[in-house]
């Protein structure tokens, strides 16, 4: 923490050209900072800025026919029957 040798005033850190550099907010007065990892430049961010932005398009629904449902109803009673078949097996061992 460092202060103004004008006015005494507490110097705060502010981002110039990708340079931090400490300035006096009363006179104005600046100085080149050699170490930054002491510092931490905070911006403050309106409440309107914060919230999320909100979804414009509303999710598409799929609609499948009725030959793709009895299909997948078909690969699902595959899959059941393939699944007890295996926990049989590993059962039997």
């Amino acid at each position: 923490m460092e202060f103004c040798p004008n006015c005494g005033k507490l110097l705060m850190p502010l981002k110039k050209y990708d340079k931090v550099v400490l300035q006096c907010k009363s006179c104005g007065f600046e100085k080149n900072l050699e170490k930054s990892e002491s510092y931490k430049i905070v911006q403050q961010v309106e409440e309107g800025k914060r919230r999320k932005t909100l979804i414009v398009e509303e999710p598409v629904k799929i609609k499948r026919k009725e030959e793709e449902k009895e299909l997948m109803a078909e690969y699902y009673k595959v899959f059941l029957e393939s699944y007890e078949e295996e926990a049989l097996e590993e059962s039997e061992e």
